[in-house]
């Protein structure tokens, strides 16, 4: 089993992140509100192999921003595992519910994640306001209570 571990080196995430075709652009610079990233790698090589950041927005709201695993490795496992630090470390920090906007709704739902309509959803993400949300772009906003 590959070790997690929290870091403080925005960028390999980034980098991952933009790879898995998340709207995230490769930078040096940590988000404003986040609260902890989460580096999955391979100890013989140091290799990145999944990644999640863990913000607040919108004042007091905890938000899954990016969760991420090379392709390779999707379908191992791995993915939930990440899935499930990453709501132990909201927890920790005092969080009840986590949000996220999901490209892959599927797979947060095998993990108790429900649906929400946008309407009905806090101002968590430009996707929330994107034109092409919907249109282009078929994410979904998830919570989940903890």
């Amino acid at each position: 089993m590959y070790p997690v571990f929290e870091t403080q080196d925005f960028y390999p995430l980034s980098q991952l992140y933009h790879d898995s075709g998340l709207e995230v652009k490769p930078s040096h610079d940590t988000p404003p509100g986040t609260l902890a990233m989460l580096r999955c790698e391979d100890p013989e090589t140091g290799r990145l192999l999944a990644a999640a950041t863990l913000q607040t927005r919108a004042v007091h709201y905890f938000v899954l921003a990016h969760l991420a695993v090379v392709p390779d490795l999707r379908g191992t496992g791995l993915g939930a595992r990440l899935l499930a630090l990453a709501e132990d470390r909201a927890r920790e920090l005092g969080a009840r519910e986590i949000w996220l906007v999901g490209k892959v709704p599927d797979f947060y739902a095998r993990y108790q994640w429900h649906t929400v309509a946008r309407e009905d959803a806090p101002p968590i993400s430009r996707c929330l306001t994107c034109e092409q949300f919907q249109v282009d772009c078929f994410p979904s906003i998830m919570k989940k209570t903890l």
